[in-house]
């Protein structure tokens, strides 16, 4: 009988959750059972082992929240049901539920792995009540993982000692994403794509600017932009910036704003595309990719040349002048520069797609990091 796994997170599954959802698929030795206070996305990531706090009576959450509170102890129901399923070991998702989760392994006795992401390594570091919390959990947590080698210092600046914290790379499934070779045809548009939720971080003002420029030079050039601001205070106050540029400088009826997609839709939105534009950067509050924004990840195994910053772990991700083109953050003429340049060579892009592709499959392939996460695993266990 296969070991149980417990993989523990806030929420399952946000619309952009496919690298956790790769995680629970690939993971074929263990047996992975998902924990979570609130559900949604099943129907676009089905996982039918799992337990969510929302599923139970508006009185027991009541109970289980209060009980929390009190006790600095995790969810009791969660505990009730690893120890029923005799859970081997805790897989916490993000460096805050990590914490949360000590209390829960502690009590069943297990070892636990927390895998940092991004917010939670940049964001929350900056506050003195997660400097504390964090030095506890580098001190009672067993492992720590990181995307990249960037994160992994950050963590290890944080406290973690460096024999606990390892890279491990962000899967994705190479048999669902097919090779599309980027080629440009006749009397057609150059079709570039954005896609993020507007927050500082992710530059999506800055890549409004880039192409507004390129859009003096070339008027066969479109933009599209996946994504939309949440209900945060930050994110709609970004959306007013987003929306004030693409005033400024004219882009009304040049860029397609397609708002929040799901995942199926957003890929099969971005197989129509040329280009993919990405400037991250760290934003005013702080907060960093962490590690990299895993479409990028996806995008480059599509065959896609990406166009993105030289930013946390993103050089990892795209190699600079060879699957894709860096530039400095916040770099507004590096960025026209570059898109200038992909959108007047278009014989660039399918050389350029196929080296993504390659570099994809060696570091990035989901089967094979699943392997390294059970090695990992079976490390502790």
């Amino acid at each position: 009988m296969k070991k149980i796994v417990a993989h523990s997170l806030h929420t399952y599954l946000f619309r952009t959750g496919s690298w956790i959802y790769s995680q629970l698929v690939n993971v074929r030795k263990y047996q992975s059972l998902v924990i979570a206070t609130r559900r949604q996305n099943l129907d676009v990531f089905p996982w039918e082992d799992a337990y969510f706090l929302s599923r139970l009576s508006g009185l027991n959450r009541f109970f289980q929240r209060e009980y929390a509170k009190r006790t600095d102890f995790y969810y009791p129901y969660f505990y009730k049901v690893l120890k029923k399923r005799k859970a081997a070991l805790v897989h916490s998702h993000f460096g805050n539920r990590g914490y949360f989760d000590l209390k829960l392994k502690e009590k069943l006795g297990v070892p636990q792995v927390t895998m940092f992401y991004g917010h939670d390594a940049s964001m929350m570091a900056l506050d003195d009540v997660w400097k504390k919390r964090y030095r506890e959990l580098f001190a009672r947590c067993e492992r720590f993982l990181a995307e990249g080698n960037h994160m992994r210092r950050v963590l290890i600046e944080l406290g973690a000692r460096p024999e606990t914290v390892l890279v491990q790379r962000l899967g994705v499934d190479l048999e669902k994403i097919s090779f599309i070779p980027r080629r440009m045809e006749t009397d057609r548009k150059v079709r570039v794509l954005a896609a993020s939720t507007f927050r500082d971080k992710k530059g999506v003002t800055y890549c409004l600017e880039a192409y507004a420029n390129v859009l003096e030079k070339h008027k066969n050039v479109e933009l599209s932009i996946i994504g939309d601001a949440g209900s945060s205070k930050r994110e709609v106050a970004y959306k007013k910036e987003v929306l004030g540029i693409m005033e400024r400088r004219r882009l009304g009826g040049r860029v397609n704003m397609l708002g929040f997609l799901d995942y199926p839709a957003f890929i099969e939105e971005a197989k129509k595309h040329d280009i993919f534009l990405s400037h991250s950067i760290m934003g005013s509050d702080g907060e960093t990719e962490g590690g990299a924004p895993v479409t990028l990840i996806e995008m480059s195994g599509y065959g896609m040349p990406v166009i993105s910053t030289l930013h946390c772990d993103i050089p990892e991700v795209i190699l600079d002048g060879t699957s894709g083109l860096l530039v400095a953050e916040k770099d507004v003429d590096g960025l026209t520069d570059r898109l200038d340049y992909l959108v007047t060579h278009p014989e660039v892009w399918e050389p350029m797609g196929r080296a993504g592709r390659e570099h994809i499959a060696q570091e990035y392939d989901a089967v094979t990091q699943a392997h390294k996460l059970e090695a990992i695993y079976d490390s502790l266990l």
